[in-house]
C-alpha cells in the first residue's frame, strides 16, 4: 500500500496527446532536435521555433515541461505558435535523462540538477533573460529557479501549475476521467528499489529498462486525470521516453524541500496562470505561485489538467499576455 500512494504523485507531472477531432489537423511531427552540451555535463534536445509579425523580441520563451523525468510533447510546439505570433521565439528542450536528452548516471538526477541545468542552458543560448513558460511539474521548477535567479526572469507563464514548492496539499482526482489505478508488480518493484537503493540501484535495473515500466504505467493507467469527468476529449498515445530514475530522485527531493521565496517576491515579473475548473492540483496552489509572482488566474472551464478541453480560452489569455504585459520585453 505505501508504494501505491508513491506511485499517485506521478500522474501530477504528466502530459498529454489529445486524439483530433474530425477535421482537426494532426499535429506535424517532431523535428530533429539540436543537442546543446551544458556546463554541468548535461547533454540536451532542444527545439527553437522562430517568432514571426513585426514586433519581434529578441528575448525568448523557454518552455519547462512537466515530469519529473519526463519529456516536451509534440503539441507544446503547435501551443507555442500563439506566443510566436506575438513576436516571440519558442525554445524548447527535454531535461536530463528525458525524451531525447542524454542519460546521466542514476544518482545524478536531483532538483538541483534540474535548476543548474537551466542556468547553465540561459548561458549557452547566450540570453540575458528569459521569460519561462512552466507546465505542471515545470512551473514548480520556474519557482525555484526564479528564487535562485530572479533577474534573469522576464515573465512568466504558467499552465496548469504543479503543487507550488514545499506546499504539501492534496490532489483530488474526483472530478476528472480518471478510474481507480493497478499497478503492476514490476513497476511496484522498480519504484521500491529505486526508493531504497537510489542511483545505485542501476547496477541491477538500467535507465532504460526503468523507463519503458515508466511509461507503461503513464500510458495505460494515469492519463484519463488529464481530463474532466465525462469528457468528450479522449486521450492519445503518448511517445514514450521517460526516466524513471529521474522521476523518482526528484520527487524525493520535492518532498524533503523546505521553500521560502526569497529573491523572487521582492521583484514582481509579468504573469499568466492558466488552471482548468477540474484541474486535480488544488487551486490554492496556484494561489501561492500568484502570491509570488503577481498576475492574474484565468480559469478555464469544464477543463482539466491537461487544459485539453476548451482551448480557445487559453489560446486567448496566453494571446492576450504576450501582447499585453509581455510586450515591454526586449
Amino acid at each position: 500500500m505505501r508504494f501505491r500512494v508513491l506511485l499517485c504523485a506521478v500522474v501530477a507531472v504528466l502530459p498529454i496527446w489529445v486524439v483530433p477531432a474530425a477535421g482537426v489537423p494532426v499535429p506535424e511531427p517532431v523535428p530533429e532536435p539540436v543537442m546543446v552540451p551544458l556546463a554541468t555535463g548535461s547533454t540536451l534536445a532542444t527545439w527553437t521555433m522562430a517568432g514571426e509579425g513585426a514586433r519581434r523580441h529578441s528575448t525568448p520563451v523557454v518552455f519547462l515541461h512537466g515530469g519529473p523525468g519526463l519529456y516536451t510533447e509534440a503539441r507544446r510546439f503547435d501551443e507555442g505558435a500563439v506566443l510566436r505570433a506575438a513576436g516571440f521565439d519558442t525554445i524548447y528542450f527535454d531535461q536530463a535523462g528525458g525524451g531525447r536528452s542524454a542519460l546521466l548516471k542514476a544518482g545524478e538526477y536531483s532538483l538541483e540538477r534540474a535548476i543548474a541545468d537551466l542556468e547553465a542552458l540561459r548561458i549557452a543560448l547566450r540570453q540575458e533573460q528569459l521569460v519561462l513558460w512552466g507546465n505542471s511539474y515545470g512551473a514548480t521548477l520556474l519557482a525555484l529557479y526564479a528564487d535562485r535567479y530572479p533577474g534573469r526572469v522576464a515573465g512568466v507563464l504558467l499552465t496548469s501549475p504543479g503543487m507550488f514548492p514545499g506546499f504539501a496539499g492534496k490532489r483530488d482526482y474526483g472530478r476528472t476521467d480518471r478510474d481507480k489505478v493497478v499497478y503492476d508488480k514490476a513497476v511496484m518493484a522498480a519504484i521500491k528499489r529505486i526508493d531504497r537503493d537510489g542511483g545505485a540501484a542501476e547496477a541491477v535495473l538500467p535507465q532504460p529498462e526503468a523507463g519503458k515500466l515508466f511509461d507503461a504505467l503513464v500510458a495505460d493507467e494515469l492519463v484519463n486525470a488529464m481530463v474532466c469527468k465525462g469528457s468528450s476529449v479522449r486521450p492519445a498515445a503518448l511517445p514514450g521516453g521517460g526516466n524513471l530514475f529521474a522521476q523518482r530522485l526528484i520527487d524525493r527531493d520535492l518532498k524533503a524541500l523546505k521553500f521560502t521565496p526569497a529573491g523572487v517576491g521582492s521583484v514582481q515579473k509579468p504573469t499568466l496562470i492558466v488552471r482548468g475548473s477540474c484541474d486535480y492540483v488544488p487551486a490554492v496552489s496556484a494561489e501561492r505561485f500568484r502570491a509570488v509572482f503577481g498576475g492574474t488566474i484565468v480559469d478555464v472551464p469544464d477543463s482539466g489538467h491537461g487544459l485539453l478541453e476548451n482551448r480557445a480560452v487559453v489560446v486567448a489569455a496566453m494571446d492576450g499576455f504576450a501582447r499585453g504585459a509581455l510586450d515591454g520585453v526586449k
